[in-house]
């Protein structure tokens, strides 16, 4: 059964640079699907699966440039498209029609919600745990803006799963742990509760991204209380150094972020983030990547 990703508001991403294209990519793997656009005969597909990419939220319509003639063909190929359709993202086009008061498409049926296929083995994390998904052999659990604090309350039983790889905490340490009256221990309270929880399941442990220059931009949605981030610059690398050192010195198997990520002053350099304003790696540099691009760019 031939299968394909598309989308309706937006082609998916492909680009090697976009944190957005590399979670098409993984849905694009899991399911064995192609990649394709407005351009494509969808009906050359047994299954379409309407996936947006990151950026996309069920029930928000917001369009980057506002409607246009792309969106309306992508929209009429659903409609004369033969095969199955499913929605991975939550998308529904009669939804849409009526909450954008298009009124073209409200009678269409609703489109079939899916999942993720599942696996034995696992990514946990937040937006970043795209970025050490290794292969198909493994599902991921994307939570978009979750705090490892916040993880840490749920306390899921994951013993049915063979292999779980976590990545969580920058988050914490961009918005969060500064903010404490004791920086400090709140760092090593937090890591320490966490390497505790993963020890009941032997994880995989991701380290935290280094920091990077204060000059990086941050666009709103990645904001909180409308500020690119809380601490100085050398406190955040304190905290991180003191967070990853116990991630180190845990026993568990962790990932390690290369040392040709930072420049001479220790910051993130922004060449390996997304070029766009944005806290993310770009594709080229996630774990299953960088080793061919630290040779390709002599890093």
């Amino acid at each position: 059964m031939k299968k394909a990703i598309v989308g309706i508001l937006n082609n998916p991403a492909v680009s090697k640079n976009s944190h957005s294209a590399g979670m098409v990519e993984i849905v694009s793997r899991l399911f064995e699907a192609d990649i394709i656009t407005h351009l494509d005969d969808w009906n050359n597909y047994d299954e379409l699966i309407i996936y947006h990419g990151t950026n996309f939220r069920p029930g928000s319509y917001n369009i980057m440039g506002g409607l246009n003639g792309e969106i309306f063909q992508r929209a009429q190929k659903l409609i004369d498209y033969k095969g199955k359709v499913n929605s991975l993202d939550g998308f529904q086009l009669n939804d849409f029609s009526i909450k954008r008061k298009i009124h073209t498409f409200d009678n269409f049926k609703n489109i079939d919600l899916i999942n993720l296929p599942e696996r034995d083995n696992i990514v946990i994390g937040d937006s970043h745990s795209i970025s050490v998904w290794p292969n198909e052999s493994y599902t991921i659990s994307r939570n978009d803006g979750k705090t490892l604090h916040g993880f840490l309350k749920l306390n899921y039983d994951l013993s049915h799963y063979n292999n779980i790889i976590f990545y969580f905490g920058n988050i914490d340490l961009r918005f969060h742990l500064a903010r404490q009256s004791d920086p400090i221990n709140a760092t090593k309270d937090l890591f320490n509760r966490y390497i505790e929880y993963a020890s009941k399941y032997n994880c995989i442990i991701t380290q935290l991204l280094p920091v990077e220059h204060e000059s990086r931009k941050i666009p709103q949605s990645g904001q909180y209380k409308k500020s690119n981030f809380f601490g100085s610059k050398e406190l955040r690398k304190e905290l991180r150094n003191i967070a990853n050192e116990i991630i180190s010195n845990s026993g568990l198997e962790y990932i390690e972020w290369p040392k040709e990520y930072l420049n001479e002053d220790g910051d993130l350099l922004f060449d390996v983030m997304e070029p766009k304003q944005s806290v993310h790696l770009r594709p080229l540099f996630y774990t299953r990547n960088y080793k061919k691009q630290l040779n390709l760019f002599n890093l």
